[in-house]
């Protein structure tokens, strides 16, 4: 949900930022922005409380005010329209059946970083012609993420999240395919440590340049046909090498020594404040402290799944 943009529909620029200062007066500057705009909302009655969960099955036309959990089928690509709005298509299912959710603006931009196979709640959201929209005072919560596919288990034509080595790459290239014209892509390939599998990017090949031998690497939304996974601007690449990346689920997280020392993914690394803020994806006034934002942020990290692009340098991290 954007907060900002539902309380700018409601009051001006001035009045809100007026009634955030006020806000994070009343707690002696110890809440961070994001925080307040929440409170503000609240208070203005623009987040309702949850709705119960529902099948998709039970869903009626022009039903509004609807919550729903359900997994990820597909994630379409950002449209973006002359208005300068954007939206996304998310089809979900939850067993019962599936319909499409559609997402807006900083909602549709959010989207991208869910995959195949999430779990989601929806809260607040409304159908209209056959598909979910979600609504101004509505949200969308990661549940649970997706796990990966061994490559004996993958099937054609389908997507899939695969985590492996890379033995070799073959570089760019043009591959002739059957009732196609040749397409210019860049292939690699990599192992699980029982079977070796060809990948080629065909759209933002650039990435290819990145990838080197030894390297460990995540595919999402990799199409796999033809005994190859494909990744297109859909699909996300992240490779590993020592020190390089921070990638799991967060286990600890504990400030000292004004930073942060947390541990993802089996890995305990510090960071300073500039670095703590965005591993916590946040940005607050200097005045506001770094042990203050942590505590706020600490229940809904903890156990979360990150994925950072990041490197050591004297003894701390710094995050890209």
């Amino acid at each position: 949900m954007d907060l900002e943009g539902s309380l700018l529909g409601i009051m001006g620029r001035e009045e809100l930022e007026g009634e955030v200062a006020r806000t994070i007066g009343k707690f002696h500057g110890l809440l961070t922005r994001e925080v307040a705009l929440r409170l503000l909302a609240k208070e203005k009655g623009l987040m309702k409380k949850d709705e119960k969960p529902c099948h998709i099955s039970e869903i009626g036309k022009e039903q509004g005010k609807i919550s729903v959990k359900a997994k990820v089928r597909k994630v379409w690509q950002l449209a973006k329209y002359s208005s300068g709005k954007r939206s996304r298509v998310i089809e979900i299912e939850d067993g019962t059946g599936s319909l499409p959710l559609i997402l807006w603006n900083e909602d549709a931009d959010k989207g991208k970083f869910l995959r195949k196979g999430d779990g989601i709640t929806v809260r607040g959201t409304y159908e209209k012609g056959g598909e979910l929209h979600l609504g101004y005072s509505g949200d969308l919560v990661l549940e649970e993420r997706s796990g990966f596919t061994e490559f004996e288990s993958l099937e054609g034509g389908k997507y899939a999240h695969v985590r492996g080595i890379i033995t070799s790459t073959e570089g760019w290239d043009r591959f002739i395919r059957e009732c196609a014209p040749s397409r210019k892509g860049y292939s690699f390939f990599i192992s699980d440590g029982k079977k070796e599998i060809r990948c080629v990017i065909w759209e933002g090949i650039e990435r290819g340049a990145g990838l080197t031998p030894g390297d460990e690497v995540i595919l999402e939304n990799a199409l796999y046909n033809a005994g190859e996974l494909g990744i297109s601007n859909e699909g996300r690449i992240l490779s590993r090498r020592k020190g390089d990346m921070l990638l799991g689920k967060v286990e600890s997280m504990e400030c000292e020594c004004g930073g942060l020392s947390v541990t993802v993914g089996g890995r305990s690394v510090k960071l300073d404040r500039e670095n703590a803020l965005k591993f916590l994806g946040v940005e607050v006034a200097d005045d506001i402290s770094l042990p203050t934002v942590a505590m706020l942020k600490k229940d809904s990290m903890l156990n979360s799944s990150v994925a950072l692009k990041a490197k050591e340098k004297d003894g701390h991290l710094v995050i890209e």
